[in-house]
Parts: structure tokens; C-alpha cells; sequence
């Protein structure tokens, strides 16, 4: 009687548990779709208007490949990122008005500037982890219209280059202390 009483609780836990997870996994599966059709949707208004790119259209591709395998937040993530990148294009290509290219340029100088000091600081062995990974995104919100965020990681970016080459100069002629080198 007592391990039947156990096993009912034990069942009806794990289906409690197990509801939630099926209908959240829905909703992502779906929201990783919609973000893809969008994606896909904007990136024909630029064809139209003659500014859509390559590495947007490679972006949705890869979203699409992510979802058999279950992805869905990544596939999702890449899908908005195409999409806001061709939804600026369009916007870029059919406006009248180009206040925004004094930004652009300042997101692309401050971008060169980053990867100048990343080159530098790779070129002594003192580049770090996260520096690329900074110029890549900085580039990518550019391209999207978001120029001061860009900015903003693009020289936190060159910071960290600068930085970077400055510790590995430091450190250059360093050795073990004696005591780690000493036998006993």
C-alpha cells in the first residue's frame, strides 16, 4: 500500500514537472519560426530596394539549420539580428535623410581603431579572450543603425587591446621566482 502511495506521488510529481517544459518548448520552437519569417521578410523588402546583403541572408540560413537541432534561442537570436540589419538597410536605402551617416562613420572609425589594437596586442602574444568577440558585435550593431552602442563596444574593445599588448610587454622577460625554480 505504501509503495503504491509512493509511486502515485512520484508519477504525479514527474507530470508536473514534465508539463511546463513540453508548452515552453512550443513557445520557443514557435518564436524561433516567427523570428525566422521575419527575418526572411525583411531581408526581401531590402532585395527590393536593392540593400539587402549576403551576410544576412547567410544568417537566416544558419537560424534555419539551428532548429532540427532544438536551438531555438540561438536560431531566434541570429534571425532578429538579420532581420534588424536588412530592416536598416531598407531604411538606409530609402531615405531621404542621412543623418545617421556621421554616426556610421564614427562606429566604423572607432571599429578600425579596435581591431588596429587587437592586431597590436595579438602581435606580442597579448590579445585577449573576449576582444574579437567585442569587434564582431560592435560591427554587427553598426551595421543594424545601433551606432553609439557600437561605439561604446568598440572601444571598450580597443581598450582591451590596448591593455592587452601593455600586459604582454610587461611581462615579456618574466620568469618563475627563485624559489619555484630552486631544487631541494
Amino acid at each position: 500500500m505504501k509503495i503504491r502511495r509512493l509511486f502515485h506521488r512520484a508519477l504525479i510529481t514527474a507530470l508536473l514537472l514534465a508539463l511546463p517544459l513540453g508548452s515552453a518548448w512550443a513557445t520557443h520552437r514557435v518564436e524561433a519560426e516567427q523570428a525566422i519569417a521575419e527575418a526572411k521578410a525583411a531581408h526581401e523588402k531590402a532585395k527590393e530596394a536593392d540593400a539587402a546583403s549576403s551576410d544576412t541572408q547567410q544568417m537566416i540560413e544558419r537560424a534555419e539549420k539551428l532548429m532540427p537541432s532544438r536551438q531555438f534561442t540561438k536560431a531566434k537570436e541570429i534571425a532578429t539580428k538579420a532581420r534588424m540589419q536588412d530592416t536598416y538597410a531598407y531604411e538606409q536605402a530609402t531615405s531621404k535623410e542621412h543623418a545617421d551617416v556621421a554616426m556610421s562613420q564614427r562606429a566604423e572609425e572607432a571599429i578600425e581603431a579596435a581591431e588596429k589594437a587587437r592586431e597590436k596586442a595579438d602581435s606580442v602574444g597579448g590579445e585577449w579572450r573576449d576582444t574579437a568577440e567585442l569587434i564582431k558585435e560592435a560591427d554587427s550593431l553598426a551595421k543594424s543603425g545601433k551606432f553609439e552602442e557600437s561605439i561604446a563596444l568598440a572601444k571598450k574593445a580597443q581598450h582591451q587591446g590596448e591593455l592587452g599588448y601593455e600586459q604582454a610587454m610587461r611581462e615579456k622577460d618574466a620568469g618563475f621566482p627563485s624559489y619555484v625554480t630552486m631544487k631541494q
